[in-house]
């Protein structure tokens, strides 16, 4: 996985820090279950690797060996994406804080507010906790990670050497290996991934850098087999098998290239990408602000003007922007143009045949997801929801794109197949748990299975993580309105 995996697991794991009994420098845990701490360990190491199910599996198995472990609850929080289910684990750690020494109240205080959404300042705490455990290794990766994605390469690699001097481990050689590739030292890279796969060829993660090791090399089929032997080991390792696709559409001529926006405005850009993500999530308001601010930074990019056009809320400003859009579409790329013209068609002839439409945008960019997601909708449209489905889920394995989880989900729905709705939805939430949405749907999933009380509370937690999402406070209201007439 690479840097902006490290990014991700950055953000996601910060201050759990590996812990062993008994040895000089490394923090004590204060369970007395030898059994419960093996586990916690083991779900550290698997959390470090980018194997957060089995981190989660082994967290719950601490808690199983010892249920007054409050560190081990926390733990399984930290890595449980569903705010419902994060917060019903805390309450149940929260029983055994008293349990907890005093390294462990450190980390815990810090790991309760980060998960409340406090901004905490990572880099002072680390500081200070730091030097009450000279020999923890994570905490110096953690510290070379904040380095590295700072851009100081040179003070990063300083500390992840320091790691691997008091103990070889995968986390800081994958770091490092990257870090390496970033600097064309593909020699060095080459060496410390050898090395990651001697330390955890248990693991998937370890063989899928080694694949982007050999992409580097321009080595297809070498970087093939180790994303193949990744997926051998985690079959649900999905980072890879997206790997394979693009490899072999490269192989077909058809090399997946990332969009190039008509906008030589970075800024502008970012703001449109954002606005496309909550777009695709279904929050009008926050798309619409993003798209306005991409606007005002670059008026002559047309992206954002057609998607003004197509978000929902605001009747008068969408046909402003379809005026403006008219005006400078022809400063667009082909493929820009392409996508505005289709979209403006089927927006004035929604009862239209678009099916000829759709398949020469899919021949002209068989590998622009967008161009996919208007295939679905189309089908989900012509209410071919077994079709439609099929689609989002190849977007969904291509591209990481999680709202088509969502689309999955409905169009499961709709065709009456709800294990495989509820799963979709489930899924949403694993791979979006912050944005509000997913808990709408998934409150819309249990409201149609007259689950109320669960209903409500995923309504109630959408609304929570964000007050502009008005439409699950009214859902969640009118839920309990069903709950006191069942109850009557």
């Amino acid at each position: 996985m690479n840097r902006y995996g490290i990014s991700l697991l950055f953000s996601v794991l910060l201050i759990i820090i590996s812990c062993s009994q008994n040895e000089v420098g490394r923090m004590k845990y204060s369970t007395k279950s030898v059994k419960s701490a093996d586990f916690i360990n083991e779900g550290l190491r698997y959390q470090d690797n980018f194997a957060f199910t089995l981190a989660r599996e082994s967290f719950q198995n601490a808690i199983d060996a010892d249920l007054e472990f409050a560190f081990a609850y926390y733990c399984l929080a930290w890595v449980t994406p569903n705010r419902i289910k994060r917060n019903k684990i805390l309450e149940q750690g929260e029983k055994y804080l008293d349990n907890a020494n005093r390294s462990e109240e450190e980390m815990l205080d810090q790991m309760a507010q980060a998960m409340a959404g406090k901004e905490i300042k990572w880099q002072e705490w680390l500081e200070k906790f730091s030097p009450m455990h000279p020999n923890e290794t994570r905490y110096i990766n953690l510290q070379g990670n904040i380095a590295y994605n700072a851009g100081d390469q040179e003070k990063a690699e300083k500390y992840y050497l320091k790691s691997l001097a008091i103990q070889e481990n995968a986390a800081a050689l994958n770091s490092l290996a990257y870090l390496y590739t970033e600097q064309e030292n593909l020699e060095k890279a080459k060496d410390v991934l050898d090395r990651q796969l001697k330390v955890a060829p248990d693991l998937a993660n370890p063989y899928d850098s080694m694949g982007d090791y050999y992409l580097e090399e321009k080595n297809n089929q070498e970087a093939k087999r180790y994303f193949e032997k990744a997926l051998e080991i985690d079959p649900e390792y999905l980072t890879s098998s997206r790997k394979i696709w693009r490899i072999e559409m490269d192989e077909n001529g058809n090399k997946v290239e990332s969009y190039t926006w008509s906008s030589d405005s970075s800024n502008a850009i970012t703001a449109f990408r954002t606005g496309l993500w909550q777009f695709y999530n279904i929050h009008w308001q926050m798309a619409r602000e993003k798209f306005e601010e991409a606007i005002a930074v670059d008026p002559q990019f047309a992206m954002p003007y057609l998607y003004l056009v197509l978000t929902p809320g605001d009747s008068v400003r969408s046909e402003e922007a379809r005026t403006t859009l008219a005006a400078i579409s022809g400063n667009a790329s082909q493929f820009e143009q392409d996508f505005i013209d289709f979209n403006l068609y089927w927006r004035d002839n929604r009862k239209a045949d678009v099916d000829s439409k759709i398949n020469d945008l899919k021949t002209e960019y068989p590998t622009k997801h967008l161009v996919m997601l208007l295939d679905g909708l189309n089908k989900f449209r012509k209410k071919e929801f077994k079709e439609a489905s099929a689609i989002y889920t190849q977007i969904w394995e291509r591209f990481n794109f999680a709202p088509t989880l969502n689309m999955i989900g409905y169009a499961n729905m709709q065709a009456d197949n709800m294990a495989a709705a509820k799963n979709a939805f489930a899924e949403y939430i694993t791979n979006n748990g912050g944005h509000p949405n997913p808990y709408d749907s998934m409150g819309e999933y249990l409201e149609n299975m007259k689950e109320y009380d669960g209903a409500y509370d995923y309504y109630m937690m959408a609304f929570t993580l964000d007050s502009t999402f008005s439409v699950s406070k009214v859902r969640a209201d009118s839920v309990r309105i069903k709950q006191q007439a069942d109850n009557s």
